[in-house]
């Protein structure tokens, strides 16, 4: 959708998109995405944006007046994994021009005090997000940890994949949380299909090397199928239905139809 570092005119993305065009964060209608955008403009009201040595990025929540809630954009970059919407993070270069960052995964935040634009001391949100690729790169490198998840109940697996918050006090702990608990999600959900495709209602095509049967997550808001979600956006399909979902003239249909399924099965087993 967005490539990383390409710079894009912020008028353009709303034209595009929908979302409000000022702020820092813009929710368009009718996508399952959330725009983000960071810059130096916002210091003035409390906003300090950047980097941590850990590679979590401190994003500051919306508000100019007063303590900042739970509300409006701030409510839906918290809530993002659970209502099926991908952070977008995007970097003022000049005026009207933003250069993309990464897609994000907010995995905590936190509280400070800061002056608003009143120059009162009020509280601040600062969501802590973490570049997605680091949670493809911990899937692609973490087989034990699946294979000691696939040994739990499946109630445990439910538990641990549907877990929101943690009791930490680091920014880094949080994380480690969220990635494990990334873990949790792509091994419930195929401990869910119990060898049954989400998609199809067929046997998995064959056994893994594991003795387990093969199917794939697939996230049904997501372009892309990796990283953290929540359950009740995630499928176990067999290659030929996730490839249908992807690629297949009827994929918007068929990923649709999933969806309704898993919606179903999610009030049936309690995981929403």
């Amino acid at each position: 959708m967005f490539v990383i570092g390409q710079t894009y005119s912020r008028r353009e993305l709303h034209r595009t998109y929908g979302g409000q065009g000022q702020g820092g964060i813009s929710t368009p209608v009718g996508h399952n995405l959330i725009l983000l955008f960071t810059g130096e403009q916002g210091v003035r009201y409390g906003y300090e944006d950047g980097w941590t040595a850990q590679g979590i990025f401190m994003y500051t929540g919306e508000g100019q007046v007063g303590n900042m809630t739970f509300k409006r954009g701030n409510r839906a970059v918290r809530d993002h994994e659970v209502d099926g919407k991908d952070l977008h993070l995007f970097q003022h270069t000049k005026r009207g021009r933003v250069t993309y960052v990464s897609q994000m995964v907010c995995t905590g935040f936190h509280d400070r005090h800061a002056p608003d634009r009143e120059g009162s001391i009020r509280r601040v949100i600062v969501f802590e997000l973490t570049p997605l690729g680091v949670f493809d790169t911990a899937a692609a490198t973490d087989d034990n940890q699946d294979v000691e998840l696939s040994l739990e109940p499946l109630s445990f697996l439910r538990q641990r994949a549907l877990a929101t918050t943690i009791v930490a006090t680091e920014p880094s702990e949080r994380k480690r949380f969220c990635l494990q608990r990334s873990s949790a999600v792509r091994v419930y959900v195929l401990r869910r299909a119990d060898g049954i495709c989400e998609g199809c209602h067929e046997a998995a095509p064959f056994q893994t090397t594991s003795g387990r049967p093969y199917l794939e997550p697939h996230h049904l808001r997501r372009l892309s199928d990796g990283g953290p979600d929540h359950p009740r956006w995630v499928a176990a399909l067999c290659p030929n239905c996730h490839s249908r979902t992807h690629y297949g003239a009827d994929g918007a249909q068929f990923n649709e139809r999933i969806g309704r399924l898993i919606g179903e099965l999610s009030l049936s087993t309690a995981d929403s």
